[in-house]
């Protein structure tokens, strides 16, 4: 790849180098990801979102601006922030970390109705029991309680404020205690 670094895309293509250069982004991409996590999002994933966004902006490549090593770089860490960012929305924060209430509720059909039936065994359940577990290691109070099981369930702060009754600046004061709390154990 030695004689392609000054070249623009159309020379890159012409010179069969463009798989050269996926493979050179996958590697690089792969060495980035590690010991980084991604809500909802397996290393892989980041990995194929950041080859398909090189390969869509490889024409915009122009030599006379950027080495085309400098370029690939700054594709790769936009990227991955941005499959950072949209992991870490709310919405799908929600969603990667709600119990699964489905595979809880065993439907019994009886003469009398349908009962419903919550067993120990079930993921859902233990996932429930960490949570408590933690907040009673933690020995967390009432107010402190409410803000971690709001902000675990995906509430921003400024909707725990509003629930609670209190500003968002203390919400975030109680969170921050919270993980002071949580790292000391």
């Amino acid at each position: 790849m030695g004689t392609s670094v000054n070249a623009g895309f159309d020379e890159l293509y012409a010179m069969d180098e463009v798989e050269e250069i996926l493979a050179k982004v996958k590697k690089k991409c792969e060495i980035k990801l590690k010991g980084k996590r991604f809500a909802g999002m397996e290393h892989e994933d980041v990995v194929q979102e950041v080859l398909f966004k090189t390969y869509k902006v490889l024409d915009k490549y122009d030599s006379s601006i950027a080495k085309i090593n400098t370029f690939l770089n700054s594709v790769i860490d936009n990227m991955i922030k941005d499959c950072y960012k949209s992991t870490m929305s709310g919405k799908n924060l929600a969603v990667v970390n709600a119990i699964d209430i489905a595979g809880l509720i065993k439907a019994e059909v009886k003469e009398e109705g349908v009962c419903y039936h919550v067993g120990v065994e079930d993921r859902g359940f233990e996932n429930c029991e960490v949570l408590m577990d933690i907040m009673e290691n933690m020995g967390l109070n009432d107010r402190e309680r409410q803000v971690f099981k709001l902000r675990s369930a995906g509430y921003e702060y400024q909707e725990i404020a509003k629930m609670v009754g209190v500003s968002k600046s203390r919400v975030q004061q109680i969170w921050k205690s919270i993980v002071v709390k949580y790292e000391t154990l």
